[in-house]
C-alpha cells in the first residue's frame, strides 16, 4: 500500500482519502463554525441589547443593578415618556446583595422587576414593581401623575413559569418619588 487506506464497501477494496484529511477538515469547519458562532453572540453583546433610555435614568439604573450586586435583563427593559415624564421598567437578576465573594448577577435564580422615572430630568425610584411569583408586566400607561403596570401573575393552577391572571398595579408619582395605590 502507498499510504492510502482502503476501505470495504460492497465487499471490493477502494482507495480512499486519508481518513486524517476528511477528519482535519471536518474538525477545522467546526471550529470555523464555533468561531463565527462567538462572534456573532459576541456583536449582538457589545451593540448593547438595552433600548436607548435617557441617560440621566440609565445611570440611575445601572447604580441601582451594581448596589444590589445583580445583573440587568436588557430586552425586557420598558419604556414609556409622555409630556416631560419618563417610566423605565427593567429587570434585576441574580442579586447577590451582601454576598460580596460572588459575582453579581449570579447568587439566584430569582428576578425583580424596577421603575424609575424622571420628571422634567429629576429622578425618581427605583421601586420594585413585580417580578418571578408576582406581576410580569407587559403595559405601561401614563395619566396625569399615575402610572399603570399591567400585566400577568401567578394563578392558583399555574406553573411558576407561566402566569396566566391579569393583575393591574398602580402607583402615584411625584418629585419624591412613587407610591403604591392600594385597590
Amino acid at each position: 500500500m502507498n499510504g492510502n487506506r482502503t476501505r470495504r464497501c460492497s465487499g471490493s477494496p477502494k482507495k480512499s482519502a486519508p481518513a486524517d484529511l476528511f477528519v482535519g477538515d471536518y474538525m477545522k469547519m467546526i471550529r470555523i463554525s464555533i468561531l463565527l458562532a462567538a462572534l456573532l453572540i459576541s456583536q449582538n453583546i457589545s451593540a448593547g441589547e438595552c433600548p436607548p433610555t435617557p441617560e440621566n435614568i440609565d445611570k440611575a439604573i445601572n447604580s441601582h443593578i451594581r448596589k444590589i450586586r445583580a445583573s440587568e435583563y436588557c430586552p425586557a427593559r420598558s419604556i414609556k415618556s409622555e409630556n416631560g415624564t419618563v417610566i423605565v421598567v427593567y429587570t434585576a437578576e441574580g442579586e447577590c446583595g451582601e454576598d460580596k465573594e460572588s459575582t453579581p448577577g449570579t447568587c439566584s435564580n430569582n428576578w425583580v422587576r424596577y421603575m424609575v422615572g424622571s420628571i422634567s430630568g429629576r429622578i425618581i425610584g427605583p421601586i420594585k414593581v413585580g417580578g418571578k411569583g408576582d406581576l410580569s408586566d407587559s403595559e405601561i400607561k401614563i395619566e396625569g401623575n399615575i402610572v399603570e403596570i399591567a400585566g400577568l401573575t401567578i394563578g392558583p393552577n399555574d406553573a411558576m413559569c407561566c402566569p396566566s391572571v391579569p393583575k393591574t398595579k398602580k402607583y402615584e408619582f411625584s418629585k419624591n418619588g412613587f407610591k403604591e395605590i392600594q385597590p
